[in-house]
C-alpha cells in the first residue's frame, strides 16, 4: 500500500515533501500519495522525472501552519492536508503517514482519528540519536508539554518494546532525564517517576543528565516532550558547530589541509553520523497506526527516510508487535 504524505507540511512546501516522495519512488520502489494543494504539487512534480504510476495525489483545502493551535487544527481543519493524510490511513487506503507539519496537531489528530494502543494514554515522539559505538533512543522528542508521572511510566515502557522489538536489544536500559544522578533529584513529577519506573520490571537504571546521553550506556532516555525537544535541537545544533568549527580549523594552514586529506574517511562517516538526516523520520510511538514526524526543516532526503521507515513500520507490522508486546506489561501499566 502506499504512504500518505503531508505535502503541505514543514518550512519549505511543497518543493521539499514533494522532492522527497520523487526520491523515495525512485530509491525504494515506494508507492505515495501526496496529500494538499494539487496544482501546487503538479507543478512541484513536473521539475522532476518519476514513475507517475506510483505516485498520486489527493486534493486538499486546508493547511495546518506551524503556529495554529492545536486545538483550532483538529476541529477547524478537518480537510487539512494532515487530517486527510490520517484519514486515508484510517480507512486502510495508505499504509502510514509521513509529514513534517505542526508536531503537536499530528499527536492531537493521530490520537483522534487513529487512536491509542490499549493501556498507553498518550502516544509519543521517538527520536533514535547517535551515542558512542550504537544508538539511543529519547522520548518523549516534542509531542508532550505536560506529562505526568504516568505518562513518563508509559513511554518507558513503549521504548523499551520498541527497542527491544526493533533494535533486538534484549532488557534495554532505561534512564530518566534529570538534574541530577542522585534518587531525590527533580520536582515532584520526577521523583514519583523515578518510584514507578524502579517498582517496575523495566530495566531502570536510574536518573541521568544531560551530559551522559552519549556515553552508550543507555538504551532508552524518557522525559516529558518540552525537555526532550530541547536536547533534540540543542544536539542537532551542537552537531552543526563542531563541524563549523572543525571547517575553520583546517583552513588555518597548509599543514592542517595536508592532515584533513587523511583524515576524509572518518570525516565523512562523522558527518553521517550527526547528519539529522539520516534520522529524519521519528515514530509516533503508541499509536494504533503507522505515523512518522519529521523535522520542520526537514530536506528532501530527510523526508525520503520518514517515507521508507513508514513503509518498513507497515512491512514488518510494528504496531501489531508492539501492541502483542504491551499486553504482557498490562498489569504493570493499569
Amino acid at each position: 500500500m502506499p504512504i500518505a504524505i503531508d505535502a503541505m507540511g514543514g518550512d519549505l512546501f511543497p518543493q521539499t515533501p514533494v522532492s522527497g516522495a520523487v526520491t523515495a519512488v525512485k530509491e525504494k520502489n515506494i508507492d505515495v500519495i501526496l496529500v494538499g494543494n494539487e496544482p501546487g504539487i503538479k507543478h512541484e512534480l513536473d521539475k522532476h522525472r518519476y514513475n507517475s504510476r506510483k505516485i498520486e495525489i489527493v486534493h486538499s483545502t486546508e493547511i495546518i501552519q506551524m503556529n495554529d493551535p492545536v486545538v483550532s487544527a483538529l476541529r477547524s481543519k478537518k480537510d487539512s492536508s494532515m487530517r486527510v493524510c490520517f484519514d486515508l490511513h484510517k480507512k486502510g487506503d495508505a499504509a502510514g503517514v509521513v509529514s513534517a507539519g505542526n508536531s503537536g496537531a499530528m499527536l492531537a489528530i493521530g490520537r483522534f482519528v487513529l487512536k491509542t494502543i490499549p493501556n498507553i494514554d498518550r502516544p509519543c515522539i521517538s527520536a533514535l540519536l547517535p551515542s558512542v559505538n550504537k544508538n539511543v533512543l529519547l522520548l518523549d522528542a516534542g509531542a508532550n508539554i505536560n506529562c505526568t508521572p504516568e505518562n513518563l511510566y508509559q513511554f518507558a515502557v513503549l521504548g523499551s518494546v520498541y527497542m527491544e522489538q526493533i533494535h533486538t536489544i534484549k532488557n534495554p536500559r532505561i534512564g530518566l532525564l534529570n538534574i541530577g544522578t542522585e534518587e531525590g533529584k527533580g520536582d515532584d513529577r520526577s521523583k514519583k517517576a523515578y518510584e514507578l519506573l524502579k517498582a517496575s520490571s523495566l530495566n531502570f537504571i536510574g536518573n541521568i543528565e544531560g551530559k551522559e546521553f552519549f556515553d552508550g550506556e543507555i538504551d532508552v532516555v524518557v522525559c516529558d516532550g518540552f525537555a526532550g525537544n530541547v536536547l533534540l535541537k540543542s544536539v542537532q545544533g551542537a552537531a552543526d558547530f563542531v563541524k563549523k568549527i572543525i571547517k575553520q580549523e583546517i583552513k588555518h594552514s597548509l599543514l592542517t589541509r595536508l592532515g584533513a586529506l587523511f583524515l576524509w574517511p572518518a570525516w565523512q562517516r562523522l558527518k553521517k553520523q550527526t547528519d539529522y538526516a539520516e534520522f529524519g523520520g521519528a515514530p509516533l510511538l503508541g499509536l494504533k497506526g503507522n505515523s512518522i514526524v519529521c523535522h520542520g526543516g526537514s530536506n528532501s532526503k530527510a523526508i525520503a527516510f520518514g517515507i521508507n521507515f513508514a513503509h518498513w513500520a507497515n512491512k514488518t507490522c510494528l504496531v501489531q508487535r508492539m501492541e502483542e508486546k504491551i499486553l504482557e506489561y498490562q498489569e504493570m501499566l493499569k
